[in-house]
């Protein structure tokens, strides 16, 4: 079930590109708190057997980070303890907890990115610059493809040798030499017949771009949707009304309700269309 992958680009574009960046400049625990939770939920929805790790995934970065900045940034009123002469503060410790969970859901927006966008989104909204947008899906693919086929390399040579592995380190050293000049054997090939392919489909000068993605009016109302929360945030946040001081004591200085709720209704977009979706598959089947 993934409903929210079948939108419009337009719409994946709008609200991951305002998400993320939102949540890295608000500078706010309440709306970094927001983020990670509908994030988290998402992603459990989109995939259920990752929330264990998940949980354990977000329970370590925020763990590492407010540890590692309290132990390498010393600022603020309130002291929980001294060594030494260096004295590690509160304020230290809730800054990183912050920043912690703005990277884990950073880190869950983009795993959730991964199951809505492909190539082919990309180069559908990068159609004005067809190069560029062909070039970052190829990138995306890149790392994960060769190292697949370095291990299939690898597997190939152990083979062939007998499943002896090579010992010492003069073996070992033209073991790789030899993977590495059938990786990049194999990736001069896979270039050519990759050129090759794309001229066939058209990529090409001068040649005709066709658009399959339309907007219908689900993905309307959503694009609306993530424009007016959007909006509602930037101007709150430029008027300064949502301002957050972790130093030198932890208080909120400014809170606007309406900023809590636009921002909750904009992250819970995916999530809300796949709660939905899996109504609307349960109540067809009943009455079936």
């Amino acid at each position: 079930m993934n409903r929210f992958s079948k939108l419009h680009p337009a719409l994946h574009l709008a609200f991951y590109l305002f998400s993320l960046v939102f949540v890295l400049v608000a500078g706010n625990p309440i709306f970094s708190f927001i983020s990670l939770i509908c994030s988290f939920l998402y992603n459990s929805v989109i995939n259920s057997k990752r929330i264990l790790k998940n949980l354990s995934l977000v329970a370590l970065i925020i763990l590492f980070v407010s540890l590692f900045n309290m132990l390498f940034a010393h600022y603020g009123n309130d002291v929980l303890f001294k060594i030494g002469h260096t004295e590690f503060t509160l304020e230290a410790l809730f800054y990183g907890f912050n920043q912690g969970m703005v990277f884990s859901a950073v880190v869950l927006w983009f795993s959730a990115l991964s199951y809505n966008a492909d190539g082919d989104r990309v180069l559908y909204l990068f159609s004005f610059a067809p190069k560029l947008s062909l070039m970052f899906t190829m990138i995306l693919g890149f790392i994960p493809r060769f190292n697949k086929k370095l291990s299939e390399i690898r597997d190939a040579q152990l083979a062939l040798d007998g499943g002896e592995k090579p010992r010492g380190a003069k073996q070992k050293f033209k073991a790789a030499l030899n993977n590495l000049s059938a990786l990049i054997t194999y990736s001069l090939e896979s270039s050519i017949i990759t050129a090759d392919s794309m001229n066939a489909r058209g990529y090409k000068r001068g040649a005709l771009s066709v658009k399959r993605y339309k907007l219908c009016r689900e993905d309307i109302v959503l694009i609306a949707l993530t424009a007016l929360a959007s909006a509602t945030l930037i101007y709150i946040k430029v008027s300064g009304r949502m301002t957050f001081i972790f130093e030198p004591v932890i208080y909120l200085k400014n809170f606007s309700p309406v900023a809590v709720i636009a921002f909750t209704v904009l992250e819970l977009i995916p999530f809300t269309v796949e709660l939905w979706e899996e109504m609307l598959w349960k109540l067809s089947n009943a009455k079936t």
